[in-house]
């Protein structure tokens, strides 16, 4: 049994919390202690205190805090005390406190704040660093607009005029104040290759859908034979996507396989469409062409030479290729309704064939493909960890004609259809949809619509469907077993989307 750490973790989480918390520390120690001073106004004792509280948890945060009731003695010449805090080299920030009090001396230049505004003059701004002066507002006018001087009115300020957020500003000064920002610009990388590669010959398809509608309206009866040509010359174009990897870096990886699915992308939009053209016309078309075409694309999954071994990632834009048309697929045909060809890919049994020329009876599950080797390259490039960085990717290519919900509709009933037929569908996209429910779930309490789309949960009546999602209702031990760890949504059950007592209730 592997050992387990602190937290709960196991060995090897434990040792990168250790690793973590010495690199942490390294770094605290060897963070020079920053020196600040604070300017603000005796506008009134609760004021003073809550200036003076602010220095206080900043020296115990390690800040070098310099302000007047500590630092400004019986002798000293106060103005030349200002002065020299705001030329000194060691105050690495003034700190200036803003209050109504403050900003109407400021603006009248009257009394002490007066002074000091000429001396935080925008002359002295330009033989110091514009990020030496940080504006702290305290207080807003009746119109919610911040007190600022006017020769501050263009500085970006920190606002602690709300206690209700006093500790995520605290936080924000912080990170200033110790040049540690939440969001740090990323390494310079290097232009994607594909802007200085040859784009593969992807005309053919360009032509054939531009050609399209001329084409069907000259001689609807080619429509079988058009299908054919694009979907050999598609898989023909595709073939030639391979990537190339300068390292074994998995930044580098990642990046590299990114690039080739941009490149791609003219002509993942031809496939799209066409078959957006093609779904649209009333002209019955071979669904067998597609079904052959789907069983041919997982064998470039694997290498198509004589190699022994190989890295799975090489062949992960082409995991990313084939998941993503596969859900387009589905999502033109529902936006065009054409529900017994989603009935036929979904339904149909795939004759899967490997290089060696094996093949294998399997179900449209095999068009699920997950790839996580991106996954270092993008939460990098983005600053974020992503529960899935290939559907971040995948809903940010969303073409013309199409929309977000489309995709996670799509997505949606690939998942509930698996639910109705034990196939595993995680839909990865769930999490990004705009809205609860969606028109091909949501419509079934027309008799009109289910008599349309019945043939997607292969049931005949109202009936029947009923009883289906019944059933699945009462096994279901664990509705929000469905989800990304750590998400706080869930992928809504299909009995939730379908209202089981509205079925088939109206028109």
């Amino acid at each position: 049994m592997a050992a387990r750490g602190k937290l709960g973790l196991g060995y090897c989480e434990y040792m990168q919390c250790i690793n973590s918390d010495v690199a942490g520390n390294f770094i605290r120690t060897m963070t020079p202690t920053p020196k600040i001073f604070i300017s603000y106004s005796w506008t009134t004792p609760n004021h003073e205190d809550w200036v003076i509280n602010l220095a206080e948890r900043l020296v115990s945060d390690g800040v070098d805090v310099v302000i007047d009731k500590w630092d400004l003695k019986e002798g000293h010449d106060k103005y030349t005390f200002m002065e020299s805090m705001v030329r000194s080299i060691e105050i690495v920030k003034v700190l200036i406190v803003l209050d109504k009090k403050y900003t109407e001396k400021a603006n009248s230049k009257t009394g002490g704040v007066g002074t000091e505004t000429q001396i935080i003059s925008p002359k002295i701004y330009e033989n110091v660093s514009q990020e030496k002066f940080i504006p702290i507002v305290t207080e807003r006018d009746e119109n919610g607009n911040p007190y600022m001087p006017t020769y501050l009115e263009s500085r970006i300020y920190i606002d602690f005029s709300s206690q209700e957020h006093f500790e995520i500003n605290y936080e924000a000064l912080l990170r200033n104040i110790f040049k540690r920002p939440s969001f740090n610009k990323p390494k310079l990388g290097k232009a994607p290759s594909y802007l200085f590669e040859e784009t593969p010959m992807t005309h053919k398809t360009t032509t054939l859908v531009r050609s399209f509608d001329e084409q069907v309206s000259k001689n609807p009866k080619r429509i079988n034979s058009m299908l054919r040509d694009f979907l050999d010359k598609f898989f023909s174009n595709l073939k030639d996507f391979t990537v190339t990897f300068p390292s074994r870096d998995s930044f580098e990886i990642g990046k590299a396989i990114c690039d080739n699915i941009n490149l791609y992308t003219p002509l993942r939009n031809d496939f799209i469409d066409f078959f957006d053209k093609l779904t649209k016309e009333d002209e019955a078309f071979d669904i067998d062409i597609v079904i052959r075409f789907l069983e041919k694309l997982p064998i470039l999954t694997m290498p198509q030479d004589d190699r022994g071994s190989w890295s799975n990632y090489e062949f992960d834009n082409f995991r990313f290729f084939i998941h993503e048309l596969f859900l387009s697929l589905i999502a033109i045909s529902i936006k065009n309704e054409k529900y017994k060809f989603i009935e036929e890919i979904l339904y149909s049994s795939y004759m899967f064939q490997d290089k060696y020329g094996s093949s294998e009876d399997k179900n449209y599950g095999k068009f699920y493909l997950n790839i996580e080797s991106i996954n270092p390259y993008y939460n990098q490039t983005y600053s974020r960890n992503f529960f899935s960085p290939m559907a971040e990717l995948m809903i940010k290519r969303v073409p013309e004609n199409l929309t977000l919900d489309n995709i996670v509709e799509a997505d949606l009933l690939c998942h509930y259809v698996g639910v109705l037929n034990s196939i595993r569908w995680f839909p990865m996209t769930y999490i990004y949809k705009t809205r609860g429910t969606f028109e091909l779930f949501e419509r079934l309490q027309s008799m009109r619509h289910f008599e349309k789309t019945k043939m997607l949960y292969s049931v005949s009546t109202t009936d029947e469907l009923r009883a289906k999602l019944t059933e699945i209702k009462n096994n279901d031990t664990d509705s929000g077993r469905w989800r990304y760890s750590g998400a706080f949504e869930s992928v809504r059950p299909i009995y939730t989307m379908i209202k089981l007592d509205k079925i088939g209730t109206t028109r």
